[in-house]
């Protein structure tokens, strides 16, 4: 089977999941302490993004061929600082406006995130020759816990 279908399968699952909480409910968590998470993980995004460069980004857990590898900035302590980013935003909506389904799609991201992540360190360690040694000094997720 060829590496793009279960890459484009988790991206399905990532934009519909992130789509439907988009769309079930308002886009900023009314509490002070939700709206702190949220705009910690937009901000969080925009600096990955930043650090990243938008050339060598790629939707699709996939690296680009003409892809360098980034380890400073942000990416020197998380290796998927993106992925936390949009648990950061979408968490407190769902919690501040809470139904089973909205909670169900959030799980339904995580769950995506993390066979995502896994499935993308994979495909990096396979292209990148230092991918290793680089996950031995980071975090995938979450510093100090995952």
């Amino acid at each position: 089977m060829s590496k793009k279908i279960p890459a484009y399968i988790f991206v399905f699952l990532q934009l519909s999941s992130l789509m439907y909480i988009m769309i079930s409910g308002p886009w900023l968590a009314p509490s002070i302490n939700g709206m702190l998470v949220e705009v910690a993980g937009l901000f969080l995004g925009v600096v990955a993004i930043l650090t990243m460069k938008i050339g060598n980004f790629n939707i699709a857990p996939l690296p680009k061929t003409d892809g360098v590898l980034v380890t400073n900035g942000v990416y020197s302590m998380l290796r998927h600082p993106m992925y936390l980013a949009q648990l950061l935003v979408v968490a407190p909506l769902v919690f501040d406006h809470f139904t089973w389904p909205r909670l169900i799609a959030v799980i339904v991201l995580l769950f995506d995130l993390v066979v995502k992540l896994h499935f993308e360190e994979k495909q990096l360690m396979l292209k990148f020759e230092g991918y290793a040694a680089y996950m031995e000094k980071s975090w995938r997720l979450l510093p100090y816990i995952y």
